[in-house]
């Protein structure tokens, strides 16, 4: 049976199980739905009595917790520790949990209630809560404690939260501060490109050590620096700072950074474990830069190794690479990529054992998986997960009043909410197969975006329908003759873009399905003459997937119909992905993407390419990773 059929039979069951909760017995759902919405109303409208009455008549009920919350919200200030222990067992099972406890100590600090806080405070990654727990205890009078806190909480490469500074001053007047506490600082400042932190970190600095110090911020700021060799003293400090200034120069130069490395090394007493990684790291970006290198050190890293490999590759140095891929540790030999490589290499070299290692990788449902299939011309694997099995657990998984909630919420429109639940539950199930239930049901209910993620979540990648339904396929038909692009690219792109989230705003601005940046949405509109877009049209979605085709259609005129480069350009420009094939006439489209500078576009265009492979599998219409013009860049 095909997934579609499949699902038309599953899906009309899915909320018949869904009400099967066992922590409800006998009760009648909908009536306690109805109670529920009835008690937030009486909450909201402040009718204290028909609140309470309502809410003890929902114990039982998934979302009895919401109720207790947002009435604790509003006598938080009031709450004894007894009664907030109290209630956070009664909240236990849920994100609200950790969310109460959370606020209820917060508004502890802001009412100055010191002890309570120290007695109840819970270790946390928050700098601003532990800062505020080192004032606690210095306010009540452990100083000790309170200051032997501060110096990994001001040890770090960016800024912290204004509320550490109070502690911060005292324990830098009381003279806790050093100049090697200092240099531990401003080494992570740099490294974390924290400008302003920097050049604040160098007050802290003697006069005699102020040089070296003030020579890191130089480097970091101007790398070309190091090629002054004889501003570098050979202490610790300034061969950590040669190190430093020949890496940072090595992403522009690294071809003469490594020059540098290999003519000057020898005039410092490097430690061993500095020169292995200054090694190391030229070595990384000297390959970037499309430098084969030929001799084989046991003491790169596997990243290292692999970047080297990928140069040589592109390069048709396949002996090269033979060597460095062989060189890697058998501990690192299970990776998709190594794998794929290693074969390929092996087949160029004229060694054994290619075939056997490109068969057990066409068995895998990954891009070079995917490439293995294609180059031993096998049928893709795409080791989906049996729907019917998880159909039949339902009712198990359901009886899970943690897992209960969370459908509960998407029932009554509360997205947001479940999505905040099943965040916080999956991480705490041991249960492998409720964690891939909750995706896959997530997905029946008609919330893919959210099921996506779920799967993602719960490393559930068999779920091959939840992680890949077929969508806005109308939509997507109405632009595919007239563009000549296919319906499995189209789905391919608005996968890898926003997981079908048509709402989906990102940081830098992209909006809707296919992530329009809104200039490029109006000037794609522009040539097709269709009305300008406004920030809110891009989200609806049949007018982002119009624009959207229509910008790959503009990207595929501009590359020659070369879906790869397109793809890349249309993650990162076009004017970048010119760049990068400046020099590249001629090279293998599968080698070059190893070659592609940023890691983002790198595995984007990898993604797309294997997503395309899957709704070609889906949709039943098969078609090989590249066309024949796509094999080579031109």
């Amino acid at each position: 049976m095909s997934f579609f059929n499949l699902r038309t039979l599953l899906v009309a069951s899915t909320w018949l199980s869904l009400v099967q909760f066992s922590s409800v017995c006998a009760s009648d759902l909908d009536a306690q739905r109805e109670l529920y919405q009835q008690a937030k109303s009486a909450f909201k409208a402040g009718r204290n009595s028909e609140f309470q009455q309502l809410k003890n008549k929902l114990t039982d009920y998934p979302l009895y917790p919401y109720l207790l919350y947002n009435e604790a919200l509003k006598r938080m200030s009031s709450l004894s520790p007894d009664d907030a222990n109290q209630l956070r067992s009664q909240l236990s099972g849920s994100v609200l949990e950790d969310e109460f406890f959370r606020r209820w100590l917060d508004t502890q600090a802001r009412r100055k209630r010191w002890q309570i806080y120290v007695d109840h405070f819970e270790p946390t990654t928050d700098a601003a809560r532990q800062c505020t727990y080192l004032r606690a205890l210095f306010r009540l009078g452990y100083e000790d404690k309170a200051l032997s806190g501060v110096p990994e909480l001001w040890t770090v490469g960016v800024s912290q939260p204004k509320v550490c500074d109070p502690i911060f001053d005292v324990w830098i007047n009381r003279g806790n501060l050093n100049s090697d506490i200092a240099w531990n600082r401003l080494q992570l400042a740099v490294q974390e490109r924290s400008t302003i932190l920097a050049r604040y970190l160098l007050r802290f600095f003697p006069r005699a050590e102020q040089p070296t110090a003030r020579l890191l911020y130089d480097v970091y700021r101007r790398p070309s620096i190091v090629r002054s060799v004889n501003r570098f003293p050979d202490d610790a400090r300034g061969r950590y700072v040669f190190s430093f200034g020949l890496l940072r120069y090595a992403r522009d130069e690294a071809s003469k950074a490594l020059a540098l490395w290999q003519e000057h090394k020898d005039e410092f007493d490097f430690d061993e474990q500095l020169a292995i990684r200054t090694e190391n790291e030229l070595a990384f970006w000297a390959a970037r830069e499309g430098v084969v290198l030929t001799e084989v050190s046991p003491k790169h890293t596997y990243e290292t190794i692999e970047r080297i490999a990928d140069t040589a590759i592109a390069k048709r140095e396949w002996s090269i690479a033979y060597e460095w891929l062989n060189s890697v540790e058998e501990t690192e030999r299970y990776r998709y990529k190594w794998r794929y490589w290693f074969a390929k290499s092996l087949q160029e070299t004229g060694n054994d054992g290619a075939q056997e290692i490109l068969e057990e990788l066409a068995g895998e449902r990954t891009y070079y998986g995917f490439l293995a299939a294609d180059e031993i011309d096998v049928p893709l694997k795409m080791n989906a997960r049996n729907s019917i099995e998880l159909e039949q657990q339902s009712d198990e998984f359901l009886a899970d009043i943690r897992i209960a909630r969370i459908f509960e919420l998407y029932k009554l429109g509360e997205e947001d909410n479940a999505k905040e639940e099943w965040s916080w539950l999956l991480p705490r199930l041991n249960d492998d197969a409720a964690k891939h239930w909750i995706p896959y049901q997530i997905g029946q209910i008609g919330h893919p975006n959210h099921a996506i993620l779920a799967a993602f979540r719960a490393d559930a990648v068999d779920l091959v329908e939840t992680r890949f339904p077929v969508l806005y396929v109308d939509e997507f038909n109405r632009h595919t003759d007239r563009t000549e692009i296919d319906l499995t690219v189209l789905l391919a792109l608005a996968r890898q873009e926003s997981a079908f989230n048509p709402k989906a705003i990102s940081p830098v601005g992209a909006r809707g399905l296919m992530q329009l940046m809104p200039a490029t949405a109006r000037r794609t509109a522009r040539n097709i003459r269709v009305p300008q877009p406004s920030l809110v049209g891009l989200l609806y979605a049949p007018t982002n997937i119009q624009i959207g085709t229509y910008h790959f259609r503009e990207l595929l005129d501009e590359f020659d119909e070369h879906k790869v480069l397109a793809y890349a350009a249309y993650n990162a420009g076009s004017h970048r992905v010119k760049q990068w094939i400046k020099d590249a006439s001629g090279m293998d489209t599968i080698a070059w993407i190893e070659t592609i500078p940023f890691y983002e576009t790198r595995n984007y265009v990898k993604n797309v390419l294997a997503f395309q492979q899957v709704y070609a599998f889906l949709l039943d219409t098969p078609t090989p990773i590249l066309a024949p013009h796509e094999k080579t860049i031109p």
